[in-house]
């Protein structure tokens, strides 16, 4: 209950005249964010994912920003965004082995900011939507802080794992319930999801939003109909 009085109290803050123009234009549009009587299959979903140099978001930093949208119970693939981020990759690190992308990769991305607006532009007031979500906005709120923008993502947000567990709850006991049964890969063998891109943001983003289409299915049965009654 308090975090959504929290969230129903926050208001994006005005931009500084100094904030890049991408910005301004953002928290423009983020005033006029989908109405909770929205029906879902009228709201615009991003679905998005981040590799990044590891999982500490207070210290590690964003390489790719994978995107696609959503909208009318359609993954809409023309609608797509991918772009990687220059970083300093320290030596020894051992993301690579993971994601695959290479240190000399990441030096022909795009800068930080540039990526911001890349994706802001994209996403604009559309609900965004990741597995554990909160880590990748988290990752792109510290992109904001070294852009020296003072704000930080207002877009509501719907977390596939937490969603999937919510949705289940109607049909097993809470005993039964463990983490690891609610990780993508878990997931979308459960599902039988395309896992063909799996740890590249534009694959992981797809899979994701694929994910994201079978529980708005399941959520139509347990007689979800509108964005208020979706996003918590």
């Amino acid at each position: 209950m308090l975090n959504w009085l929290k969230k129903l109290f926050t208001r994006p803050t005005q931009a500084a005249p100094d904030d890049p123009e991408f910005w301004k234009v953002y928290l423009q549009s983020i005033n006029n964010q989908p109405a909770n009587s929205t029906p879902l299959h009228e709201a615009v979903f991003v679905v998005f994912d981040t590799e990044t140099t590891g999982l500490d978001t207070k210290t590690n930093k964003v390489l790719s920003i994978g995107a696609v949208k959503v909208q009318g119970q359609q993954v809409l693939v023309h609608d797509s965004f991918e772009c990687l981020v220059q970083q300093e990759v320290e030596q020894g690190n051992k993301s690579p082995e993971v994601h695959g992308i290479l240190p000399s990769q990441v030096q022909l991305g795009l800068t930080e900011q540039e990526a911001l607006k890349a994706f802001l532009t994209f996403a604009g007031n559309a609900i965004l939507v990741g597995h554990h979500v909160k880590f990748d906005t988290d990752m792109l709120n510290g992109m904001l802080r070294r852009s020296g923008i003072q704000g930080k993502l207002y877009n509501r947000s719907i977390d596939t794992a937490q969603l999937a567990q919510r949705l289940e709850r109607f049909r097993q006991s809470p005993d039964s319930f463990s983490r690891s049964d609610y990780s993508l890969d878990a997931l979308s063998q459960k599902y039988n999801l395309p896992t063909e891109a799996r740890h590249t943001a534009p694959g992981d983003a797809f899979t994701t939003a694929i994910l994201l289409l079978k529980l708005m299915a399941l959520a139509k049965k347990r007689g979800i109909r509108t964005v208020g009654e979706l996003v918590r």
